[in-house]
């Protein structure tokens, strides 16, 4: 475990550094969301270009061992170390705040410690609790489960150096260790599961087994080979979060945190580590059970979703699927069904990913202007991420459900899922738009001190999800098509009445008009544009090529794209302020400015 040390930045000459609230450096809200924005869409296509050709190779059975390992992980992850680095965060940035520098250094030294005890003990309970868990899915996923544990243990470590420098307001640690990660677990991970179903093919052609199962056909040599190819990716998610860990220790240990030995000869004596550890705990400890209980969602679904397909008869369900059950077992249609829903759930988790971002950004520079009763700036903080995080997550979700199945299509061309996962991603699109805002919301909740509301209001959403997923997933007729049901149920009670106590607890009055109702007008019509041309085109340009089809569908997301951004500028939706927020906003602006467009 590495120790912030005085030294570290004494040895390098002062730098002019810019002051913020409180006299703290770092970078601004603005600076900090577009740097982690910018480092999450780069995160997010490096893992597309991991999870799609995933799908492609693992099929729908690997799909599901992999999403079961990984709705364990979750929340295991979660309870390990999931709401200490926004109380680390927290805690530094209202620290630095209040130029108490000696107490930001500490902070992280006490939170290290925990986080080593925290990731030890979350690495055993996910490798020892997965022998119980597989009873309630495929037992299959066992191999998957045991392959992700380690990532506990890399990522609670990550943790204590993201939490901190974010503290700091400097997010460039956190943005550039996630890319690594996300580089690791595109070359190791895709590498290991195409090596594993090359090998399982090569065991076939040459004694008809595939990892110890006798085998008669290729299609059997692959369902053999899907758990281990599963396990493969996972593993390989797992040394990802590992070079990222190398990184952000050895960027600790050769340029530090740039706090000046003359900011700490000014700093008073810092408190107490067990008054620090008790403050840690009050804050994390309710942030930790608020996202616990959004992870336990993907649980609930996991478990639910399976068992309730179990008792549905195999003929109801063949009935319903046809062909695209062909290959697969009776046994494994539940699984099978489970591993299709998260090709779609893959999709929708683009969006909220990017929005998170906002919240990181966020939560740091209103705790510090909280700590200090700056109304200005909370009012300022709060307004700009909802309505950013609206921007990105309106259109994106309608036009995701515009084009639901020309999406699955492209993506997955010629598997099962991309017909049986539509109806599901249709749902899952328009929870979007309430998806995108669940976490910066927690997140400045958390920052003005309300870090239990969000695990009431979980608790209660996930609740609704339970009874929904019990009650839908049952009925043959519905089946898997009931899961998203539950879950955009869940978060539309979510993000109403967090809104609601956020507003209340800043004493904001929000602009309803040009915060929600004008993003959600240019949204329909950029969905209705999408939908338009995609069905235009496939009039005017007939043929049955995929390529064609795959081309339709690119540029009538273009097109989706050209006009919500004409109609949100000419209904003046976005603001100087909102487009200030995005990478290059300011240059951006000067244009707009010149052309008289805001």
């Amino acid at each position: 475990m590495t120790k912030s040390k005085t030294k570290q930045s004494d040895a390098k000459p002062e730098k002019k550094k810019k002051r913020g609230i409180g006299g703290s450096r770092g970078q601004s809200l603005v600076e900090g969301a577009a740097i982690l924005t910018f480092g999450t869409i780069l995160v997010k296509v490096i893992g597309a270009i991991f999870k799609i050709p995933l799908g492609n190779v693992i099929g729908e059975a690997g799909m599901g061992y992999f999403s079961a390992a990984y709705a364990l992980y979750l929340p295991v992850y979660t309870l390990s170390a999931a709401g200490f680095p926004s109380a680390l965060s927290r805690q530094v940035a209202e620290n630095i705040a209040q130029n108490r520098y000696k107490d930001a250094r500490k902070v992280h030294r006490v939170a290290q410690r925990v986080f080593l005890i925290t990731g030890i003990l979350g690495f055993i309970a996910m490798a020892a609790g997965g022998f119980l868990y597989i009873h309630f899915v495929d037992p299959d996923s066992i191999y998957s489960v045991l392959a992700m544990s380690p990532s506990v243990f890399f990522c609670c470590m990550m943790a204590s150096y993201r939490g901190y420098y974010e503290g700091l307001r400097n997010m460039t640690p956190t943005a550039v260790s996630q890319v690594i990660e996300a580089l690791g677990k595109l070359f190791i991970g895709l590498g290991l599961a195409v090596g594993i179903m090359l090998y399982g093919e090569h065991t076939f052609h040459t004694s008809l087994t595939a990892y110890g199962v006798t085998v008669n056909t290729l299609e059997q040599a692959h369902i053999a080979s899907y758990p281990y190819a599963a396990a493969g990716s996972l593993a390989g998610i797992a040394l990802g979060s590992l070079l990222g860990l190398i990184y952000l220790i050895f960027r600790h240990k050769t340029r530090g945190d740039e706090i000046t030995q003359k900011e700490l000869e000014v700093s008073p004596v810092p408190h107490t580590s067990g008054y620090i550890l008790r403050n840690f705990f009050s804050i994390g400890i309710p942030i930790a059970m608020g996202v616990l209980v959004l992870n336990v969602t993907q649980v609930i679904d996991a478990i639910t979703i399976q068992n309730r397909l179990d008792g549905i008869s195999p003929a109801a369900l063949r009935a319903i699927y046809g062909d695209l059950l062909n290959g697969v077992t009776d046994q494994k249609i539940p699984n099978f069904l489970y591993g299709a829903y998260n090709f779609g759930i893959n999709l929708y988790n683009l969006v909220p990913y990017i929005t998170q971002a906002l919240g990181v950004s966020a939560l740091p520079t209103l705790a510090a202007a909280w700590a200090i009763h700056k109304k200005s700036q909370i009012h300022s903080s709060i307004n700009s991420v909802v309505k950013i995080s609206v921007l990105i997550g309106f259109p994106s979700g309608l036009g995701i459900c515009a084009l639901a199945g020309p999406i699955l299509e492209l993506l997955y061309p010629g598997k099962p899922a991309a017909v049986i996962a539509v109806p599901m991603l249709r749902v899952l699109g328009i929870m979007v738009l309430f998806g995108a805002l669940v976490t910066p919301i927690n997140s400045m909740l958390q920052a003005v001190g309300r870090q239990k509301v969000p695990v009431y209001l979980m608790l209660i959403g996930a609740s609704i999800k339970l009874l929904l997923n019990f009650t839908l997933v049952g009925i043959p007729e519905i089946n898997i098509k009931g899961a998203p049901v539950g879950s955009i149920s869940c978060y539309i009670f979510i993000v109403v009445a967090s809104l609601i106590i956020l507003y209340r607890r800043a004493k904001i009055k929000p602009d309803l008009v040009t915060t929600f109702l004008k993003p959600l007008l240019a949204a329909i019509l950029c969905a209705l544009s999408a939908w338009a041309t995609n069905g235009l085109l496939h009039l005017i340009i007939p043929s049955d090529s995929r390529a064609v089809g795959a081309l339709i569908t690119v540029v009538a997301i273009l097109v989706a794209m050209v006009v919500y951004t004409f109609v949100i500028l000419l209904i003046k939706g976005m603001t100087r302020e909102d487009i200030l927020m995005l990478p290059k906003g300011e240059k951006i602006v000067n244009i707009l400015e010149k052309k008289k467009l805001i």
